[in-house]
C-alpha cells in the first residue's frame, strides 16, 4: 500500500516538472521569437529612415530617398560582403530583377559616367595649359633617370597631327576625329594634339570631348591632347572662319602639309 502510494507521489511529480520544463521551453522559445521580431523591425526601420546626410548623397548619385534605402538593404546583405564599396547606382542595378527598375538604373548610370568623364576632361584641358605655361618643355621633375626617360620618349615621336576644330562642330567633327585619331595608329610616333579658337572654355573642350566621345584616358596617356589656341592658329595660318582644318608636322625636319580636304 505505501509502496503505491510511493510511486504515485514520484510519478505525479516527475509529470508536473516535466510538464514545467516543456512550459519554460515555449516560453523562452516565444521570447526569443518576439525578441527576434522587435530586432529585424528595428533594423527594418533603420534600414527604410534616411538622414540629410544621406538624402544629400543620394541626389549626388541622382537616386530617390527609396532607392537608397533598397541600396542600404542591399549593401547590408551578401552584396556587401561580396563587393565592398560598390558604388550605390552598381550595387542597385546588378541587384534589381525588374526589366524597367534595372533599365533606369543603367541610364542614370551613363548620365553620372558622362559628366565624370566631362569634368575630368575640362580638368586635364587646364592642366595641360597650366604645365605648358609654367614649365614649357621642361621635364616636371629634377631627375636624371626620369629626365632619360622623357627624351626618349620625346625622340620617339616623329610627326604631330594638329585638329583645329570649334567646339559646335559634333556630328562631321567626331567622325573626323575618328578618322585623323586612327591615322596616327596605336604607337607613340604620332599625336594628335586638338585645338580650339580663342575665347573656348574648359567647360566647352570638355563637353566636346564628351559628346565626340573621347576616353579620358588617351587624354591622360597624351596619346591625344585638349588645347586653348596659344598662337597655334596664327602659326599655322587657320582662319577660324574655315574650321575644321588639319596639319601635320613633321619634328624632325619642321615641315607642314595641310591634308584634310573640305566636305
Amino acid at each position: 500500500m505505501w509502496k503505491s502510494i510511493l510511486w504515485l507521489a514520484v510519478t505525479s511529480t516527475l509529470v508536473t516538472s516535466a510538464w514545467g520544463v516543456e512550459s519554460n521551453a515555449v516560453q523562452t522559445s516565444g521570447t526569443q521569437a518576439a525578441t527576434s521580431t522587435f530586432t529585424d523591425s528595428r533594423v527594418q526601420g533603420a534600414m527604410d529612415r534616411i538622414s540629410e546626410e544621406e538624402k544629400s548623397q543620394a541626389r549626388q548619385w541622382m537616386l530617390s530617398e527609396e532607392d537608397w534605402s533598397k541600396y542600404k538593404k542591399i549593401m547590408a546583405g551578401p552584396r556587401g560582403i561580396w563587393s565592398p564599396g560598390l558604388d550605390p547606382i552598381t550595387a542597385l542595378g546588378v541587384m534589381e530583377t525588374d526589366p524597367a527598375e534595372r533599365r533606369r538604373y543603367a541610364e542614370i548610370w551613363m548620365r553620372m559616367e558622362a559628366k565624370r568623364a566631362e569634368l575630368e576632361l575640362a580638368f586635364e584641358v587646364e592642366r595641360m595649359s597650366a604645365s605648358q605655361q609654367v614649365l614649357g618643355n621642361r621635364p616636371v621633375v629634377d631627375n636624371d633617370k626620369w629626365v632619360q626617360q622623357w627624351n626618349a620618349d620625346q625622340n620617339r615621336r616623329t610627326h604631330d597631327v594638329m585638329l583645329f576644330v570649334d567646339p559646335d562642330c559634333v556630328d562631321s567633327c567626331r567622325r573626323l576625329f575618328g578618322e585623323v585619331l586612327a591615322s596616327t595608329g596605336t604607337g607613340e610616333e604620332t599625336r594628335l594634339n586638338v585645338y580650339f579658337p580663342g575665347g573656348t572654355s574648359a567647360e566647352e573642350i570638355g563637353g566636346w570631348a564628351k559628346t565626340v566621345g573621347i576616353d579620358p584616358d588617351i587624354v591622360k596617356a597624351r596619346k591625344v591632347t585638349l588645347n586653348f589656341d596659344r598662337g597655334e592658329y596664327a602659326r599655322y595660318d587657320i582662319s577660324q572662319s574655315e574650321l575644321p582644318e588639319v596639319r601635320v608636322v613633321n619634328l624632325k625636319t619642321g615641315d607642314v602639309q595641310a591634308t584634310f580636304k573640305r566636305w
